[in-house]
């Protein structure tokens, strides 16, 4: 726990903090007012929120291409175990007040119990493609946005379909929290895995573009 603390202290130190912490603020701020505002109705809502997470593993990234880090022996630790434990605590966490959240509105509005639950389902699998696609982008970078932007529409225009026919009719709230929390554990194994196959690749210049065009 003291590990993370420290690496969480540390992100103030990767590139374009001040920039990035700025867009998570204004991404969570958007995510919080939509998800109040449609009373958890809407999935976009909730993916700002827990997009948040792909911010700290930024940062961490960010901190592999330090000469010091580097130097210090933990780069390998930096680009493998450590952004993975700072996604799933931050992506643990946010879900979790996510589902807390809308566990109210569900209890509050009950004729929209089934609302809820579809669009936190379609979150659970956002989320689970956002754990894969992180492990990727830092090393694959322009293929790695390609493919996530394919998949976010392939995925929401799947989803928008099944739901108009009135699929997820059964769908509880209960089922698409399991769900949610089953996705995040899987997808952290999965980009624990994926990190540690290919941890030999360079990070792609396209990912941190300013921190190597400062390096010439």
């Amino acid at each position: 726990m003291k590990e993370l603390k420290d690496f969480f202290a540390l992100c103030k130190y990767s590139f374009k903090f001040s920039t990035n912490i700025t867009f998570m603020l204004i991404f969570l701020g958007i995510g919080v007012v939509t998800e109040i505002v449609s009373k958890g109705t809407q999935y976009l809502g909730g993916f700002y929120v827990v997009l948040c997470s792909m911010y700290m593993f930024q940062f961490i990234m960010s901190l592999s291409m330090s000469d010091m880090i580097q130097s210090s022996g933990i780069g390998r630790r930096i680009q493998l175990d450590i952004p993975v434990k700072l996604n799933f605590t931050l992506s643990f966490v946010l879900f979790t007040v996510l589902i807390i959240f809308r566990s109210i509105m569900a209890g509050r509005y009950p004729e929209k119990a089934n609302e809820i639950a579809t669009s936190l389902f379609v979150i659970d699998i956002l989320i689970f493609q956002l754990f894969i696609y992180t492990a990727v982008v830092y090393k694959y970078f322009l293929a790695s946005i390609i493919i996530f932007c394919l998949v976010i529409g392939f995925i929401t225009a799947g989803l928008t379909f099944i739901t108009n026919l009135d699929m997820f009719g059964g769908l509880t709230l209960s089922t698409s929290i399991i769900l949610g929390y089953v996705l995040i554990a899987v997808g952290t194994v999965l980009q624990y895995l994926i990190c540690r196959l290919i941890i030999r690749k360079p990070i792609s210049q396209r990912a941190f573009r300013g921190v190597f065009r400062d390096a010439k």
